[in-house]
């Protein structure tokens, strides 16, 4: 059905279901991270461990990302939206009834999985549905559903496993996304042209591999498994070079400009899940305040992250890319610099959340402009490649950043016991100045950008 042929009562609900399932599972993402102390203490989990709940869901998407020019050629958009939605339902009932750590790692798997198919089925719908003068305010929407779930997850999960225990952040996940299920079963209607596509399964095999060895390998510390998954990921590399039809194409990394723009975008990226990571942890195991405590305190940064990406737009066309990222990681440089030098078990948590809103802020003046930068330097038959590569890369590299930074606080807290506050406060440390080097080099990195 073309859009000129919908009315606009049917329209408007597919948009709402469209943003509706996608909120949810960007909101999974981060949804869990308050929780992230009650699961240590219960599965028996060190920090390194826990967050790879985080990574595994970020690996995920940044796997099925590749996939999903395939699969919307291929399947009609009831059918991919539903699959989705049913992956992700699937993946939550099995963290709901998790009996083991395990379990519930294979249930993120699954969430994963949906999450990374419904996020760029969002994108393409929205700009299918709405005619070309409407496509700024229909991407509005869409940065809106993936900004604001980050700033209202963290609070929302600290008032969950408050007063419930962290299984209940499942348990109303799932009865959501039933919900929306049911909603996708009943109105949605076919929006993409289905067209003959092909997919390279050796690509396909070749990238799970190597993104999948590598992270593994830097959770567990397994050089063989790190060694694996660098040859398998560079024959991926090799592998797209020379097809012609690439499941990524490279080849808009040989435009130096939107090079840069990737790797400022990892850094970016895992700066920000690193930080709303650890703040959660230092709350509730250093000052063992409750998983509420930890909500409220990252609360007012994740809607100064929210309001802030609304203004990105303007300020970018106002004052460039460049001046915004500067800005921004220098935002964030001070900000985890403080953490450094002034957090200790007895640091007001007022202190605490003005420095995370100073660092929240400093993100929101980079993703979005640093993006806009590096796909304005690509011709437009190569846009919908460039914006692919670069949420893969932000996924798959966020997860690595994530994981190193987090693998500071493991190493400090386990050195006598676990549990010890002095001991875990030293890891956080460690943590926040490995941030601050990754906003360092950030910084760096931004004045290599171009004005324009």
């Amino acid at each position: 059905m073309h859009s000129n042929k919908r009315t606009k009562i049917q329209r408007r609900l597919i948009v709402a279901i469209t943003l509706s399932g996608s909120f949810l599972s960007v909101l999974m993402q981060f949804l869990l991270i308050t929780a992230f102390p009650r699961i240590m203490v219960e599965f028996d989990v060190n920090a390194s461990e826990v967050q790879g709940l985080t990574t595994i869901y970020m690996l995920m998407i940044a796997i099925l990302i590749p996939m999903t020019a395939f699969l919307i050629d291929t399947f009609k958009t009831r059918t991919l939206m539903m699959s989705a939605m049913f992956l992700f339902s699937i993946g939550t009932l099995f963290g709901l009834l998790a009996p083991s750590f395990e379990m519930l790692m294979v249930g993120r798997i699954f969430q994963g999985a949906g999450s990374g198919m419904l996020m760029p089925l969002m994108q393409t719908l929205l700009l299918l549905i709405y005619p070309r003068e409407k496509r700024g305010f229909a991407m509005g929407m869409a940065g809106l559903v993936i900004n604001v779930a980050p700033a209202i997850g963290p609070p929302i999960s600290g008032v969950i496993v408050n007063a419930f225990e962290w299984r209940a952040i499942f348990l109303l996940t799932l009865l959501i996304a039933v919900a929306i299920m049911i909603l996708m079963f009943l109105f949605m209607r076919n929006v993409t042209e289905r067209r003959d596509s092909k997919i390279d399964v050796l690509s396909i095999l070749l990238s799970t591999v190597g993104f999948g060895g590598i992270l593994y390998g830097f959770n567990t510390e397994g050089v063989a498994m790190i060694g694996i998954g660098s040859i398998t990921l560079i024959l991926f590399v090799i592998r797209q070079f020379r097809l012609e039809q690439p499941t990524l194409e490279l080849r808009v990394l040989k435009t130096p400009i939107f090079a840069l723009v990737a790797m400022v975008s990892i850094l970016s990226f895992s700066l920000l899940i690193s930080i709303e990571t650890i703040l959660p942890m230092y709350v509730q195991n250093v000052q063992e305040h409750s998983a509420l405590y930890a909500g409220i305190v990252v609360f007012p940064g994740a809607m100064t992250l929210a309001v802030m990406s609304l203004l990105a737009g303007k300020l970018f066309d106002k004052y460039g890319g460049k001046r915004m990222a500067l800005i921004g990681f220098i935002l964030i440089a001070t900000s985890t610099l403080s953490y450094f030098f002034l957090l200790d078990v007895h640091t007001s948590l007022a202190f605490v959340s003005v420095l995370f809103m100073f660092a929240m802020g400093g993100v929101a003046l980079i993703n979005m402009p640093i993006m806009t930068t590096g796909i304005n330097a690509l011709p437009d038959a190569l846009v919908a490649h460039g914006t692919a590569i670069i949420n893969t890369a932000r996924q798959f590299g966020g997860s690595l950043g994530l994981t190193f930074i987090i693998s500071f606080i493991s190493r400090q807290a386990t050195v006598d016991d676990a549990a010890d506050a002095l001991h875990f406060l030293n890891g956080v440390s460690h943590a926040f100045f490995v941030a601050f080097l990754f906003a360092f080099v950030g910084l760096l990195l931004s004045f290599m950008l171009k004005k324009e």
